[in-house]
C-alpha cells in the first residue's frame, strides 16, 4: 500500500514542480504574476484532493483484503461499511408511482437491516467511494470525517496541515467563484506549496502506521 501511495504522490508532486517551473521560472513568488500563482494553487488543490481520496481508498482496500468479520473491526469501520445505507436513510425515501413514501421508507429500513445481517455473517467490505467521499470539496472537516470513519485518530494529522488545506480550498473556491483577484503574497504561496508536500508525506505515514499496527481492530 505504501508503495502505491508513494507512487501516486510522486507524479503529483512532479507535476506541481513542473507547473511551478514553467509559470515562474527564475522569478520569485513575490515578483510573479498573480495569474501564475493562482493557476498553481488551483492545481495544488486538485492534487491534494485527488491524493487524499486515493490514499484513503488504498487504505480501505488493504483493510478489505484482510477479510475480517465484524467482531474483529472497530465500530467506526462497521459504520463506514454502512455509509451508503446511512446516506439513503438520511435523505429519506422517494415515493414511486406504485407505492407511497411510508411504504418506501419501510423498504429502505428492511434493506438496512439485511445489510447489517450480511456484514455480521461474513467478512466486512467497505465501499471506498462512499466511506472516503470528499463531499465535492476537500476541507479539514471532510478529512477529519474520513479519518473518524476509518478509526484513525484525527490528531495524527497535525493542526497546521488542516489549516493548510483550508487555505488552499478557500483560494481555489475564491478563484472558481471569481472573487479572488488580488495578489497572493509570495511568502504565503511558498509556505503552502511546502505544506502540500508535507501533508502528502504525513498522510502516507499515518496510513502506513494505521495498517501495520492494525488501528482498525478494537482495543483489546
Amino acid at each position: 500500500m505504501r508503495a502505491q501511495i508513494e507512487e501516486d504522490m510522486a507524479w503529483r508532486l512532479d507535476e506541481l514542480r513542473h507547473l511551478n517551473n514553467r509559470l515562474l521560472g527564475d522569478v520569485s513568488p513575490e515578483s510573479a504574476s498573480v495569474y501564475s500563482l493562482r493557476a498553481i494553487l488551483v492545481m495544488q488543490y486538485a492534487h491534494l484532493e485527488g491524493f487524499t481520496r486515493n490514499a484513503l481508498s488504498l487504505y480501505v482496500s488493504a483493510v478489505n483484503a484482510r477479510n475480517l468479520p465484524a467482531k474483529q473491526l472497530k465500530p467506526e469501520l462497521m459504520a463506514a461499511a454502512l455509509a451508503i445505507e446511512f446516506d439513503t436513510l438520511r435523505k429519506g425515501p422517494g415515493a414511486s408511482e406504485d407505492e407511497g413514501r411510508l411504504t418506501a421508507r419501510a423498504r429502505h429500513q428492511i434493506t438496512f437491516v439485511k445489510r447489517i445481517q450480511e456484514l455480521s455473517a461474513g467478512p466486512v467490505s467497505i465501499a471506498a467511494e462512499a466511506a472516503v467521499s470528499m463531499e465535492m470539496n476537500l476541507g479539514s472537516d471532510v478529512l477529519r470525517r474520513a479519518l473518524v470513519s476509518l478509526g484513525i485518530p484525527v490528531d495524527q494529522v497535525e493542526n497546521e496541515q488542516y489549516s493548510s488545506i483550508e487555505f488552499v480550498k478557500r483560494v481555489r473556491n475564491d478563484i472558481a467563484h471569481g472573487s479572488r483577484k488580488e495578489k497572493i503574497s509570495g511568502g504565503m504561496f511558498s509556505v503552502h506549496m511546502k505544506k502540500c508536500e508535507e501533508f502528502m508525506n504525513g498522510l502516507s505515514r499515518v496510513l502506513t502506521q494505521a495498517l501495520s499496527e492494525e488501528w482498525f481492530r478494537p482495543a483489546s
